[in-house]
């Protein structure tokens, strides 16, 4: 158990971060707005969206990829096949995302609009930069410790918020009398020039802790039993790469598609465009927005068990593999079910105080409350990619998300045309694509590993307890409104009610697995305490 307390541990790490540089994100955003205006952002994420897709075809899997290629060549003790991964590795960023940096460079000026050139351009060395920290992530995620890529990831968000709120306000000072769309084009590229600011800060830290750390696989280690030649190496990476590229592009084409498919039936409808347009705004920045926060646990907890399913995989260890698996799993909805109850219920405040537009408000909440079950399907569904990926099978996601796919635009489409549920449609088919991914992941699993998750503690007890925490949770904070008409404060002191009342119910229902609740960092320590008193 010490090492499925060491994945949930590391997990811990990147959750912490991840949800931590989604609070800095929110943050800066609004003073950057404010000087580069509406428009500006306009260009700026025009720019971005082109960015983030060149990102992810070049070098977004790169980390996974590292991570499981090393992981495999330490517990197999061949240590110099790890330091020849590392250089295959940075040859293959050389080559791909610096020729990716450059390509996109030139094209600029034909793949965005004239004012978001400028942006795009400044963002194509950070293409290059992304990858070379990618592998470095990569290399210590392997080395199972996410805590040099949890400080990077926050160090990187907290320069990207300096430099893109510094950078913007120095660009426009020239052109503040004029103004128009020439200062918010400047503008918008004094907000790309943080992004790469912040991913260079985080590569010189990696950088400096690779450079700390990086002899340790060659001295403290015995000698290599095996080596592999480049080419072996070049293929490996590759086949790794490939398929998670593809998989990983299909799983987040999904929003992409919903967008098409939501302005193509509104348009056959003949519904105004300026409201169609706020409708999707309000599904895809607020309810989307807010659904991915509790998600990026499970996407930590895919992260933290690459190296250990891996590891234990290639060693033929697979008692251990289904172990780790299994415990991931129900770690992972331990916490995804609570969130998900807990924020349909507090749909309300939530969206009052983070996105308090009047005429907005009753839409997000409605779709906050009803498309709540999603988080737990996308996290389930993004862990058993991960899963999947640790056990050699990197084309099964790209099968099970290709074909959840299929049946989503299928869904989508016949709800759009056949009922009048219009935007709601949106919210169903997010929903059911997420669970067509985690039921097909999981009868992969089972044919892979004749692996079947166990129900009552996985999935029941925390539906139970989740339940009893909503119910005490909804008489806290609408008690607590109703006496103080305030919405801040009740809201602060019911989520804090509601951690305790879970957490005491879940201890009370793992009474006989006291094993599985010490494998969770620090919870050991607390039921110590309790049984004393």
């Amino acid at each position: 158990m010490n090492r499925s307390k060491s994945i949930v541990k590391q997990a811990s790490f990147l959750a912490i971060a991840g949800i931590l540089v989604r609070i800095i994100g929110l943050l800066y955003r609004s003073p950057l707005k404010n000087m580069i205006t509406s428009e500006g952002i306009g260009y700026y994420s025009t720019a971005y969206n082109i960015y983030a897709l060149i990102l992810l075809i070049s070098s977004y899997s790169i980390p996974t990829a590292i991570s499981k290629l090393i992981s495999e060549k330490l517990a197999l003790n061949q240590y110099n096949n790890v330091q020849k991964i590392l250089k295959c590795s940075f040859i293959y960023i050389c080559a791909v995302g610096g020729g990716a940096a450059i390509v996109a460079f030139i094209l600029a000026p034909f793949i965005v609009t004239k004012n978001s050139v400028l942006a795009l351009r400044v963002l194509c060395p950070t293409i290059f930069l992304s990858g070379l920290l990618g592998v470095l992530r990569g290399y210590f995620q392997a080395h199972q410790t996410t805590i040099y890529t949890s400080i990077s990831q926050i160090l990187e968000q907290i320069f990207n918020a300096i430099v893109s709120v510094g950078a913007a306000y120095l660009f426009i000072q020239p052109y503040i009398s004029t103004g128009g769309s020439q200062m918010a084009s400047i503008g918008a590229a004094g907000g790309a020039l943080g992004t790469g600011a912040g991913v260079l800060i985080g590569l010189i830290y990696m950088t400096l802790m690779f450079i700390r750390h990086k002899n340790n696989d060659i001295i403290e280690n015995e000698p290599d039993r095996h080596e592999d030649s480049y080419k072996t190496i070049f293929k490996m990476i590759l086949n790794i790469v490939t398929p998670i590229i593809v998989a990983t592009c299909i799983y987040n084409l999904v929003s992409t598609i919903d967008m098409y498919l939501y302005y193509f039936a509104t348009n056959c409808q003949n519904m105004n465009s300026i409201q169609v347009a706020s409708n999707y705004g309000v599904y895809s920045g607020e309810y989307i927005v807010l659904q991915n926060v509790p998600v990026a646990l499970a996407s930590a907890m895919s992260t933290a068990s690459i190296p250990a399913i891996s590891s234990s995989w290639v060693t033929k260890d697979i008692k251990m593999t289904i172990k780790n698996i299994r415990f991931g799993i129900r770690i992972t909805m331990m916490i995804l079910i609570p969130a998900a109850i807990g924020i349909a219920v507090l749909a309300f405040p939530i969206i009052g105080i983070i996105f308090p537009q009047e005429e907005t408000i009753q839409l997000s909440t409605t779709l906050l409350i009803f498309g709540s079950p999603a988080i737990v399907f996308y996290g389930l569904s993004t862990l058993s990619n991960g899963i999947l990926q640790a056990l050699g099978e990197v084309k099964m996601p790209l099968k099970n998300t290709a074909k959840a796919l299929i049946y989503h635009v299928v869904i989508v489409i016949l709800l759009l045309f056949l009922t009048p549920l219009g935007l709601y449609s949106l919210m169903i088919g997010n929903c059911t694509y997420a669970l067509q991914v985690c039921f097909l992941n999981q009868k992969a699993l089972r044919k892979k590993l004749h692996y079947k998750q166990e129900i009552r503690r996985t999935y029941i007890l925390p539906i139970l307890a989740s339940i009893i925490m909503g119910i005490i949770v909804a008489i806290c904070y609408y008690g607590l409104f109703a006496l103080t008409h305030k919405v801040f404060i009740p809201l602060i002191i019911a989520v804090i009610v509601g951690i305790i009342v879970y957490f005491t119910i879940i201890f009370f229902f793992y009474a006989d697995h006291p094993e599985e609740l010490n494998a969770i960092p620090y919870i050991n320590k607390i039921l110590y305490k309790l049984k004393k008193h």
